[in-house]
């Protein structure tokens, strides 16, 4: 199945630490882009929350260039920080929904994740159109653990673990830990 336009890659965003660490990732993705000659993971969708004050411009300031081609995407927030969970069943089913239309819609070839909750809604949906032949094959959804993380995977990690192409940790505590699962890699510092 072709397309005329290409397949964008989507950066989740995150506030506060995951959008620095998101920024790290984001500028070594572009070097790579450079290095090989081609716009391989261009056009940049970035991903925030539609409540998320702060991700824009701090993704503008730590990368002017690429915020200039990058287009930001906002959604809707699966959930709130202090929300109930039981109306997060509600937030979390819209942010499902947004997700699986801009999945569906735009095809990416690449998920970049590394934790905010405004992720799980993506990759379930790209796992999902995945299945149902929607996606290519090559599409990828990789979910870098938050630097934080060095004892146990986030509630995002968690979730996530199963159904990511390649999710990568931080520290060899979490390796270990986790050493059965054949997505998981560590390599040691990253960011």
């Amino acid at each position: 199945m072709t397309t005329s336009t290409p397949q964008p890659t989507y950066v989740i965003l995150g506030s506060g630490g995951h959008t620095a660490e998101m920024c790290r990732l984001t500028q070594a993705l572009l070097q790579q882009t450079d290095i090989d000659q081609t716009k391989k993971y261009q056009p940049i969708r970035l991903i925030l929350a539609n409540s998320d004050s702060t991700s824009e411009r701090q993704f503008r300031q730590a990368l002017p260039l690429a915020s200039q081609e990058a287009e930001f995407v906002k959604v809707p927030r699966s959930r709130n920080v202090g929300q109930s969970w039981l109306s997060s069943i509600f937030t979390s089913l819209w942010a499902l929904l947004w997700s699986c239309y801009l999945v569906w819609r735009d095809r990416p070839q690449l998920i970049l994740c590394n934790g905010p909750g405004t992720c799980v809604p993506f990759c379930y949906a790209a796992y999902l159109w995945r299945l149902l032949g929607r996606l290519p094959a090559h599409s990828r959804i990789v979910f870098v653990e938050s630097f934080c993380r060095v004892e146990t995977l986030s509630l995002s990690g968690r979730l996530l673990l199963p159904l990511a192409d390649l999710f990568v940790v931080h520290w060899p505590a979490l390796a270990t830990r986790y050493a059965d699962k054949k997505n998981l890699r560590y390599f040691g510092r990253i960011l």
